[in-house]
């Protein structure tokens, strides 16, 4: 029938709706991988079960993510509801990108994140657990960049990732029109947060000397170095001329700072 496809490991034909989504290139329009196949092969607890189908479908294997299938007695481990679980992972697209330890990147959520009823009233309910991972570790990032110093700024960074969650949605399903509006959508909103710079400037080895002073003036007014200190001269002028005659008059002064009031500026 039109749109069916044959199963490389049982070699059934099978309807759109029983095959998985993999992302094995070598398998043309007419081959799949069925569903009931994955799921009789793969053995949650038979970690080589698990990695030999993430190569034939050309998924991340993630560690941690299947060692939290095993521990968990509320649903039954199928690969259907692995590939569920890792598709919030943004970094991991292929094979390549599998993880076979569990030790990891910072958003290491395995089974050791748990989500928070702040986490639920800061990002709304309906997402896994892997989801609210996602939306923390980036939280986390825009803090380190430039932190939140009023709640409404904090809900500004909380809709600017819930914006790029959905443009990288469209980004995988290819929606044009989509991508062109959040994209626009986006970059407005970092502009606004000012964040533009920072996130869209990875490489400043091509920057001159003003675009380089405008970044470090997003962070700090100037340079954090012993040299830059008081730079102006102003505490130095103020503990000349006020404070070591203040301690002078109590009778607090050193003599090192008595006679520096009769030493000549430099």
């Amino acid at each position: 029938m039109a749109g069916d496809k044959t199963c490389v490991i049982c070699g059934l034909s099978k309807k759109p709706r029983e095959c998985l989504k993999h992302k094995n290139k070598l398998l043309n329009n007419s081959l799949t991988i069925c569903k009931d196949c994955a799921n009789e092969f793969v053995d949650f607890k038979d970690e080589d079960s698990v990695i030999t189908m993430c190569q034939l479908t050309n998924l991340p294997f993630i560690k941690r993510v299947m060692d939290g299938m095993v521990s968990d007695d509320t649903e039954q481990p199928t690969f259907g509801l692995y590939m569920r679980k890792i598709a919030p992972f943004k970094r991991y697209t292929t094979f390549l990108d599998s993880e076979f330890t569990q030790d990891g990147m910072e958003e290491n959520i395995g089974t050791t994140f748990t989500v928070t009823d702040k986490m639920v009233q800061r990002w709304g309910d309906g997402y896994n657990d892997e989801k609210y991972a996602y939306f923390e570790t980036a939280l986390k990032g825009l803090m380190a960049i430039k932190p939140a110093t009023t709640s409404l700024e904090l809900e500004r960074y909380v809709q600017d990732i819930k914006l790029k969650d959905v443009f990288n949605d469209s980004l995988r399903a290819g929606d044009a029109k989509a991508i062109a509006q959040l994209q626009k959508t986006y970059n407005d909103d970092l502009k606004q947060l000012g964040l533009d710079a920072v996130l869209n400037s990875k490489d400043d080895s091509v920057e001159n000397v003003g675009q380089r002073i405008q970044k470090y003036e997003m962070r700090k007014p100037i340079p954090d170095r012993p040299e830059y200190d008081d730079a102006a001269g102003i505490m130095k002028y103020i503990q000349k001329w006020f404070i070591i005659p203040m301690k002078r008059t109590l009778g607090m002064a050193s003599e090192e700072e008595v006679e520096s009031l009769y030493e000549k500026d430099k």
